[in-house]
């Protein structure tokens, strides 16, 4: 900005025209490292000029589309703010039905494995709602496995190992009780526009080929080996899906395949038994 001295109040106007109003508020209260109310009890306090440079830098990103949750490192999740950078998918409401469908049931003493923990925000939820949880998260992407002992440690769940994996490789785990994942499940292919700023997201947490299955398939094909005689595998998965997910269920040797609609009626978590 070319003004030599602008206050808190002078910076959220020129903001809000480029950008939402909250939006403003949020990435001001980011760089100030203050709560939204102070920003009204100090409308005329003048920003530095390292607050005003970064601030306008961050307000420039979020009107090119760049989403809040990377510009602040920050998205809240079940009862938790997490961190979160581009190297990680940002965590959404829907992945929150999954933790709750999972406490649905009896996690004392049991062994858990989430395959792609990403930022860890559904193994760190679930081990901080029930300590006597075993939880084994895997991820092949180094940084976010970073990310995620990083939440974990902030958070302190400690009952939670995380370790280098990927699934398309050979499994190695002990037989679980459940084993979850929220796996690449959206088709590139059936993507418009920017769709909310996902191209800033990373593609191989996004993005699987077969029209989104391919994923989805080796999870349900290799887990049916490493569940317990009366074990659960929980999908996150797209509605158009459902069908599908049925299908690669019976095909692998599933007893059962229960489905259930998200927050917004939609066929959004697949419960798969032995």
């Amino acid at each position: 900005m070319k003004l030599s001295k602008i206050n808190i109040l002078e910076a959220l106007n020129i903001a809000r025209s480029k950008i939402d109003s909250l939006d403003s508020e949020l990435l001001l209260s980011f760089v100030k490292k203050v709560e939204r109310s102070y920003l009204v009890t100090h409308e005329k306090e003048i920003l530095t000029a390292t607050e005003k440079k970064l601030f306008f830098k961050l307000v420039d990103e979020r009107e090119s589309k760049k989403p809040l949750a990377y510009l602040i490192n920050q998205k809240g999740f079940w009862k938790n703010d997490f961190y979160v950078d581009s190297s990680v998918l940002i965590p959404r409401p829907e992945t929150e039905f999954l933790v709750e469908k999972i406490l649905e049931h009896n996690l004392d003493g049991k062994d858990l494995l989430e395959l792609g923990v990403g930022s860890g925000i559904i193994s760190i939820s679930l081990g901080l709602e029930n300590e006597k949880l075993n939880l084994l998260g895997t991820e092949k992407s180094l940084n976010a496995l970073m990310i995620a002992n990083k939440n974990s440690i902030r958070l302190q769940a400690k009952n939670i190992v995380f370790i280098n994996h990927d699934w398309n490789n050979k499994w190695l785990f002990s037989k679980m009780d459940y084993i979850v994942s929220n796996p690449p499940y959206v088709n590139e292919n059936e993507l418009e526009g920017d769709e909310d700023g996902i191209w800033f997201e990373p593609e191989e947490a996004l993005f699987s080929k077969e029209e989104g299955m391919k994923d989805l398939k080796t999870i349900i094909s290799k887990s049916l080996n490493f569940l317990k005689n009366d074990g659960l595998l929980f999908l996150e998965h797209s509605p158009f899906q459902a069908k599908k997910i049925i299908k690669e269920a019976k095909k692998a040797g599933y007893s059962s395949c229960k489905q259930f609609k998200d927050y917004n009626g939609l066929l959004r978590i697949s419960v798969l038994g032995i």
